[in-house]
């Protein structure tokens, strides 16, 4: 049974970190173990590692030993058991300007061309609590790549072919790893999984011209996938709320022109009146969001018909100033919303992409935050039956 967490590029230097204990531990133990010892410094010519300083074409030495690792994994890999494959990159960090991250669509290759394909994939939480990820945006969460020698009578595909297959099969994975409250910081590499599954399950996709469709098509694909899905997520919400996101995208937190903001008003069923002054200010002509900092909950102010924007904020508010009450108080504003409360749940998530993809990480992570901190605020909510029930679906 073959379980293993590769290297990342030139991510971590692990021979080099050796060294550090190495040093220490050859005076003491060379005459114990000479073999062991015997260099002054750990061996350093065989890592798979793409170090410039060390190596000539880095890049393309990292790629070469990584497909023939897992070449010589899958010829050893029983028929009886899985390969387990942990992997935790963030797309995101490579993903701006529309470029998809080199060290999965690097991974995944490796793994499409060494003959595997992959059969499931889980998210599992490993790395909440490093320090690195205090406060930050970093990744909670691995995916455990599945994976099983692809069948040599594998079908061929089209690109129609696989991308029918992908838009039928991909809503119902993220549906259940939505339900399942994979963080929006994780999502986009949960969700690689289930489109990859797809991909992989063909010995080969090809254009109509019979050109092949890279790894790199298949996670943009994939990425429209995920994109579609907050796009249905965020066409459920109230109009108040819909306004709200379609502005913040427009505008940000910057004043726009009155009219602008009536014509889109118009279009979610809303007026700019009846959103003023509890979701913008309308000045002068310029309409303007209110600022995250403005939905401070002080226990009094009443919850009953919040707009998913408005709880959304306000359970935020709770969860990172000073002033909140915790999930205390983020668990009052959802008991006060109701059945609405999940509505704010999902703007959360739709939220996320949006401040991460404009660099606005201290929003980013109080939206992410929201959502991580979700089973606690319902089981606050409801109790621990009721919220086991709802929860666990």
């Amino acid at each position: 049974m073959i379980i293993t967490d590769p290297p990342y590029y030139d991510n971590v230097a692990y021979a080099d970190l050796s060294d550090f204990f190495y040093t220490w531990m050859r005076p003491l133990l060379r005459d114990t173990y000479p073999e062991l010892f015997a260099g002054i410094t750990t061996p350093k010519e065989d890592e798979m590692i793409a170090e410039p300083y060390r190596f000539e074409n880095p890049r393309e030495r990292f790629e070469s030993l990584l497909l023939d690792t897992l070449q010589l994994i899958r010829d050893q890999a029983s028929p009886e058991f899985p390969t387990s494959i942990f992997y935790a990159y963030k797309q995101q960090e490579e993903q701006r300007e529309g470029r998809i991250s080199t060290g999965w669509e690097t991974m995944l290759t490796a793994l499409v061309d060494a003959g595997f394909q992959i059969s499931s994939t889980w998210p599992m939480r490993t790395t909440g609590g490093r320090v690195r990820a205090a406060g930050s945006n970093a990744l909670a969460t691995s995916v455990v790549l599945v994976c099983r020698p692809r069948p040599e009578d594998a079908p061929l595909a089209t690109r129609g072919e696989f991308l029918e297959a992908l838009r039928t099969e991909l809503p119902g994975a993220l549906e259940q790893l939505t339900r399942g409250h994979i963080a929006p910081v994780d999502l986009a590499q949960a969700a690689i999984g289930p489109g990859m599954q797809v991909y992989s399950r063909y010995r080969r996709v090809e254009t109509i011209g019979g050109e092949p469709v890279t790894v790199r098509e298949a996670l943009a694909e994939i990425n429209r996938e995920v994109a579609r899905h907050h796009e249905r997520e965020e066409g459920a919400l109230d109009g108040a709320s819909r306004f709200c996101a379609g502005w913040l995208r427009q505008h940000g937190y910057d004043a726009g022109a009155y009219g602008e903001a009536e014509t889109l008003a118009r279009a979610m069923n809303v007026t700019v009146e009846g959103l003023s002054p509890r979701l913008l200010e309308a000045v002068g002509g310029k309409v303007r969001l209110l600022r995250p900092e403005a939905y401070a909950h002080d226990g009094q102010a009443p919850l009953a018909g919040l707009t998913a924007w408005e709880g959304a904020f306000r359970m935020a508010w709770h969860l990172w100033h000073e002033r909140g009450a915790g999930t205390a108080g983020a668990a009052a504003v959802a008991r006060g919303m109701g059945s609405g409360a999940a509505a704010a749940e999902r703007l959360a998530r739709i939220l996320y992409e949006h401040f991460d993809r404009k660099g606005d990480s201290a929003n980013a992570v109080r939206c992410n935050g929201l959502v991580t901190a979700w089973p606690e605020i319902e089981q606050a909510r409801l109790g621990p039956e009721q919220a086991g029930m709802e929860l666990g679906g």
